[in-house]
């Protein structure tokens, strides 16, 4: 594809549609500075930190039109895709970003839509073994309604 044939593409869309294009440009542009992966830029994905008195790790992410499926409510993948990133990242911060692993197995329980702002995933370690690591993750609206819950398995790397 060339510049030309994409500017072709680009001359029916309606002012939304270019609204959308420039959002994933935008977040394309940015994984070239961050550590994050696509995905995560277009999820505005966020590390809160942990949370000593619930004993979580905190992340957030943006719900936004581009996310959200036919019905305009999050797409069920990206609900999914936002607890493995959250649990992804709640290893690096407890174990060391030198700790690599990969998912074994994410069950996800969906129980309320999400539909706009911010959702914030709440994660706990369950076990931290030689090689696995057992996590749960619950996730709350602005409302602080759950609308997600999981649990997980990581394998660790050598």
């Amino acid at each position: 594809m060339t510049l030309d044939s994409l500017w072709s593409e680009l001359q029916d869309l309606s002012a939304n549609e270019v609204e959308t294009i420039h959002k994933l440009v935008q977040a394309l542009k940015r994984t070239r500075v961050s550590p994050l992966a696509y995905i995560e830029e277009l999820m505005n994905f966020q590390s809160l930190g942990y949370d000593e008195d619930k004993e979580v790790y905190m992340h957030r992410m943006l719900v936004t039109d581009e996310l959200k499926n036919r019905y305009k409510i999050l797409h069920g993948g990206i609900t999914a895709t936002f607890i493995d990133t959250a649990m992804g990242s709640t290893i690096f911060q407890d174990l060391g970003v030198d700790r690599r692993s990969v998912t074994l197995d994410l069950n996800v329980s969906f129980l309320k839509p999400g539909t706009n702002g911010w959702l914030t995933a709440y994660t706990h370690l369950i076990k931290k073994g030689r090689t696995i690591v057992v996590m749960e993750t619950k996730v709350r609206d602005e409302q602080s309604h759950l609308i997600a819950r999981a649990s997980s398995t990581f394998f660790r790397l050598s």
